[in-house]
């Protein structure tokens, strides 16, 4: 009977709380039960009264409300989750609710319509959620909607039009989505609307030319998009503008100069990384609020005027990766606000304006790669506030100054690459808070402070001295602090014994010392487990033992000891070193077995042991190191067969084993091998004969055998060995004919085939002789063959172009792409589109290795298996053809060329998945150009430098980074290094060269220089990927190549019957000149007189006309001319990840 009374009393307590609370507190507790329980928890609130309203979290009431009306409701950054669909009905009952905030969540699903008739809303904020598909139209039904913020979500189609409904929005947030398609002028011409951002989505098309006469908008942030096109003239009615943002787009044509007089109000301007041209307008300069001024990554020209002086404001100026010429106007002294300027990357010249010191609240100072001469003015030392002082790649003079000791603040001074001379200032020792001095490559001499690093707090990280003429003993205390990361001392003077201060330095992680005088031994108590992942010291003095603590080293990639006075044998401990890629100790005085153990390290990309004493057999376990590319043993005193351990799942190319004292046949797996380029196993005492399965060997390029004691007939399959460039057979026992292919060598090196007394050779009548057929090599076919390869090999970048213009005005191949589209769905196994998504959190920034024309490449990591990580190209499907793109990529394959793994369509957009391999410099060794060795951004003239490496490889038939080259240097060193000693290049190249015709020969030229221009050390000198392919769809015809470099010199007379037998891209190109020619101000006389030519124009004409021929060349000026290129290359794509 208690029990009953007890319930009663409760359910009685119950109903009567309950129905004490007002209405809008049961609707909240509602909504607070609709979530998931682990929300629950976050909202504590309870119905035991309902005075306790007003102070439950998140909830505003209107304070003159007795029925507790709610006003607003803050729920952001609570952690919240669920579906927002089935919750908030609850909500929008609350009818006098104007603002509502769920930002900061983890709300999934998609964005409910009910919210457009959800009481009075006028503020909504869901951003930072987890929402997804589109906008619902009906959103904007809600009529006082004043705020609307829906940015970080993966909202995805297009803006709906009905966003005209709500003519009281003043602020939209939509940035950070994955929103597509046009931006319509209904959104622009909101009467209201101040604050738009659509930045970070994949919008595109041309920005309508719909800002209305009474524009309200003062921040408008488009940035990280697809538009393309002019920027619009309506954009001029926006005289409230203070920020305004285009970054990251395809906005192209000049900056309007009439723009900038609307916009009084103008505090901060990025138009960064888009395809604006032409000079930076005068009217920018009368912007008197602007504080921040972003114009890098364009292709504009000219000089800076002197009016930059009169932006009194300015505080930042980022002008890098343009064509700005002329000097550093001294008016930029008059800024005292600014605290970066950066204007690297340009073809700025003259010295440095002494003025710069009167920049008092100067932070950072980056002027690299210009060509900037002179000295570096002391008054710039004045700068109290200076953190960066970045002035490498230019052509500086003069001593470093004392005075910058002074610079109190300096954390970087990057001076590498000048021709400053003199000692590095021991005041320089003064600056506590610098962590990175770089000074490589100048002719600095003397010794480097001894208490250069000592003062330094927290303590220096980044130590570049390499390729000076600095002596004298290392110091010390580099690494005081600990903080030391790396240690570039290399190819200098320094002398003493080894530096021991290495080993206790736990922090360092790259040390360079090759090429100085250092003595002694390597000290046998090294400290254990070092982070040092890269150590060279080569071409020292060392002598001894090598220390088998290295072998706990386990953070090695990268030991090089070669060219020094080492002795012993090798440590087996250096087995465990399992991340080592790279191993060369040749040139020392090793002896005693090659141990087995290091067959462990299986990580080994180049194995260099070569020119020791080492003895013994080669072990099978090193033999059949899976990754290793170079294999260098040769000049030792091994002893016994090669092991017959190859596989086909190898990665080697070059194998040395000559001048040892091996012996037995050649093992019939290294047939086996898919990319083997190089053998060289001469000066052995090897016999048997020539196994017929070499003829798999179908990469094979230089094979010398010479000096052995092979017998018995060549096998004529060995003819299908079709790369094959370099034979040596000489001083064998060989007989018989030699395989057809191989008769043209023995005119060309007949050296390569002596000494085998019954071999057949070309001419030579011998008794073993017997009647072939095809054994000459007409010149003329093969200069004709290579030509084909070049061109075969280039334009690719443009196919996909080419082949999307078709398909978009084809409707039979729009039908089949979108057929093709249908059915495309063939990721690798295991994978689903979705895991994709989760491992990049939604294609976010921080997951990018890389970014092209048409796609962005994403590191993917997926949780079903973590030891493969995947590159995930994601391209627009409206900008790219998908569809021949991974057509070509399934079909090419290449050493330098990543393999597509699987590839898929979403929506628009489409997905190519290869494997991916992390590096700090993305790309490989020889093809990298030399401005990532100071930045991991890849653009598109690093492409052009990796493709101008390609042109060069074939050109010379030599690999990007030879064995035949001297160390350090790779193909495009090589290659200048034998210009600077003779301008006859034919010499060098491919000595098939030498045997085509005149005419071939031209061409060969022509491709060489093309070769150099796209591998200029500076980024802006080289050509386009366009310009590029301009010149090899003429190359064809030798007449068409002599018109096109009068065009494009500017300096050259033509004649209207010059053009007569040109191809009609050459016809084209000169009738738009001449017509442009006669239109230039000042006008430019040509008279043609014999050979003479009689030129007078001003240099303005002549820069105009150079101007229209390189718009021209870049696809700008004939839009509507679709070309029929000849030839297939391989797609840009190939150099992104």
């Amino acid at each position: 009977m208690n029990k009953n009374i007890i319930f009663f009393l409760f359910l009685n307590f119950f109903l009567i709380s309950s129905l004490s609370l007002p209405p809008s507190a049961t609707y909240l507790l509602d909504f607070k039960a609709s979530l998931p329980k682990s929300s629950q928890q976050l909202l504590q609130w309870t119905n035991s009264s309902s005075s306790s309203l007003r102070q439950w979290l998140g909830v505003t009431c209107y304070s003159s409300s007795k029925d507790y009306q709610v006003k607003a409701l803050n729920f952001s950054n609570l952690g919240l989750t669920g579906v927002l669909n089935y919750s908030i009905s609850h909500l929008c009952l609350l009818k006098s609710l104007v603002s509502l905030d769920l930002s900061g969540n983890y709300f999934t699903g998609e964005i409910p319509k009910m919210l457009g008739s959800c009481g009075k809303l006028d503020t909504i904020l869901l951003n930072n959620n987890k929402f997804e598909r589109s906008i619902p139209p009906e959103i904007f039904q809600a009529k006082n909607l004043v705020t609307l913020e829906l940015s970080n979500n993966y909202l995805t189609g297009e803006i709906p039009t009905e966003v005209s409904l709500c003519v009281s929005l003043k602020f939209i947030g939509l940035h950070d989505n994955f929103l597509s398609g046009k931006v319509h002028g209904e959104l622009l011409s909101l009467p209201n609307l101040e604050v738009l951002h659509l930045d970070t989505n994949n919008l595109g098309g041309v920005l309508p030319d719909s800002f209305p006469p009474s524009c309200s908008i003062s921040d408008l942030d488009i940035h990280w998009n697809n538009f393309s096109g002019f920027l619009p003239h309506s954009l001029s009615n926006c005289r409230n503008l203070t920020t305004f943002s285009a970054s990251n787009n395809h906005f192209r044509g000049a900056i309007p100069a009439e723009m900038f007089k609307s916009f009084p109000l103008l505090e901060t301007l990025f138009l960064d990384s888009n395809k604006f041209e032409g000079e930076i307008p005068e009217t920018l300069w009368g912007l008197k609020n602007l504080q921040v001024l972003v114009l890098a990554g364009n292709e504009l020209n000219g000089t800076l005027s002197e009016k930059i002086g009169q932006c009194s404001n300015l505080e930042f100026i980022s002008l890098p990766g343009n064509r700005l010429s002329g000097q550093i106007p001294q008016s930029i002294g008059n800024l005292g606000n600014l605290q970066q300027l950066t204007i690297s990357e340009n073809n700025l010249h003259g010295s440095l304006p002494h003025q710069l010191g009167n920049c008092s609240s100067l932070v950072i100072l980056e002027l690299q790669n210009n060509f900037l001469t002179g000295p570096i003015p002391t008054e710039i030392c004045n700068l109290k506030s200076l953190e960066f002082l970045v002035l490498y790649n230019n052509s500086l003079t003069g001593q470093i100054p004392p005075e910058v000791g002074k610079l109190s603040s300096l954390q970087q001074l990057a001076l590498s690459s000048n021709n400053l001379t003199g000692k590095i200032p021991s005041e320089v020792t003064s600056l506590n808070k610098l962590t990175s001095l770089l000074l490589a490559h100048n002719k600095l001499s003397g010794e480097v402070p001894n208490d250069l690093g000592k003062k330094i707090v927290p303590g220096l990280v980044q130590l570049d001295l390499i390729g000076n003429e600095l002596e004298g003993r290392i110091p010390s205390g580099l690494c005081t602090g600990n903080k030391l990361d790396f240690m570039d001392l290399g190819d200098n003077h320094f002398n003493g014994s080894f530096p021991i201060e290495i080993s206790k330095c736990t922090s360092l992680t790259r040390v360079i010392l090759n090429n100085n005088l250092i003595r002694g031994t390597i000290p046998a108590n090294l400290g254990k487990y070092s982070r040092i992942s890269y150590l060279n010291l080569r071409g020292n003095l060392l002598e001894g033992e090598i220390p088998s603590v290295l072998g706990q080293w386990g953070n090695l990639s990268t030991l090089d000891l070669s060219e020094n006075k080492l002795s012993g044998s090798l440590p087996s401990e250096l087995g465990k070193l399992e991340n080592l890629r790279d191993f060369r100790i040749s040139s020392n005085s090793l002896t005693g077995n090659l141990p087995s153990e290091l067959g462990h390290c299986r990580n080994l990309i180049t194995l260099d042991l070569s020119n020791n004493s080492l003895s013994g057999i080669i072990p099978p376990e090193v033999i059949g190191l899976p990754n290793v590319n170079k294999l260098l043993l040769h000049e030792n005193n091994l002893s016994g067969y090669i092991p017959d351990s190859f596989s086909s799942t190898q990665d080697l190319l070059d194998l040395q084993l000559g001048s040892n004292n091996l012996k037995g046949s050649i093992p019939c797996s290294l047939g086996y091998l898919p990319h083997f380029t190089s053998l060289n196993l001469s000066n052995n005492r090897l016999s048997g004969e020539l196994p017929s399965c070499l003829q798999n060997l179908k990469m094979l390029e230089i094979l010398d055998l010479s000096h052995n004691n092979f017998s018995g007939e060549i096998p004529s399959q060995l003819d299908q060995m079709i790369a094959l460039y370099s034979v040596n057979i000489s001083y064998n026992h060989l007989t018989g004919n030699l395989p057809s292919a191989w008769f043209n060598w023995t005119v060309l090196h007949p050296e390569n085939f002596q000494g085998n007394q019954d071999l057949c050779l070309h001419n030579s009548g011998g008794r073993n002789c017997k009647e072939t057929k095809g054994q000459q090599i007409h010149g003329r076919a093969l200069a004709g063959m290579i030509i084909g390869i070049v061109l075969s090999i280039s334009l690719l970048s443009i196919f996909s172009y080419i082949l999307m213009d078709r398909v978009g005005k084809n409707p039979d191949e729009v039908s089949f792409l979108n057929k093709w589209q249908s059915l495309s769905d063939d990721l690798p196994e295991n994978i689903r589109f979705e895991d994709i998504l989760r491992a990049t959190e939604g294609w976010n920034e921080k997951y990018v290795i890389g970014r092209g024309k048409h796609g962005t490449v994403y590191r993917a990591q997926l949780s079903t298996d973590f030891k493969r990580r995947w590159a995930v190209k994601k391209v627009s499907m409206s900008e790219s053809n998908f569809y021949h793109e991974t057509r070509i990529l399934s079909s090419v394959r290449h050493r330098n060329i990543v393999k597509m793994e699987g590839q898929c369509i979403k929506e628009e957009f489409g997905f190519i998945v290869t494997d991916s391999t992390e590096s700090v410099i993305v790309g490989t060794l020889g093809y990298v150009a030399p401005e990532n060795a100071y930045s991991a951004r890849v653009t598109e003239k690093s492409d052009v430098y990796s493709y101008g490496v390609i042109l060069l490889e074939l050109l010379c038939r030599k690999m990007a980074v030879d064995p035949l080259f001297e160390e350090g240097q790779d193909i495009v060193y090589w290659v200048r290094k034998n210009l600077s000693k003779s301008d006859e290049c034919i010499g060098f190249l491919d000595e098939e060269i030498g045997f085509w015709d005149a005419n071939e020969q031209k061409k060969a030229v022509r491709l060489l220089d093309l070769a150099l221009e796209c591998t200029q050390q500076a980024p802006f000198k080289r050509p386009s990927m366009r310009e590029v392919v301009g010149f090899l769809t003429i190359l064809k015809d030798h007449h068409n190549v002599e018109i096109w470099l009068r065009l494009t010199s500017g300096l050259h007379c033509i004649r209207d019957a010059d053009i007569g037998n040109s191809n009609e891209l050459t016809k084209k190109t000169y009738i738009h000149w001449r017509t442009q020619k006669s239109q230039v101000e000042g006008g430019a006389n040509m008279s043609c007189t014999g050979e003479q030519t009689s030129l007078k124009a001003s240099s303005e004409t002549l820069y105009r006309l150079q101007s229209w021929t390189r718009k021209f060349a870049e696809g700008r000026v004939f839009a509507n001319h679709n070309q029929s290129p000849e030839v297939l290359v391989l797609s840009s794509h190939l150099f992104i990840v």
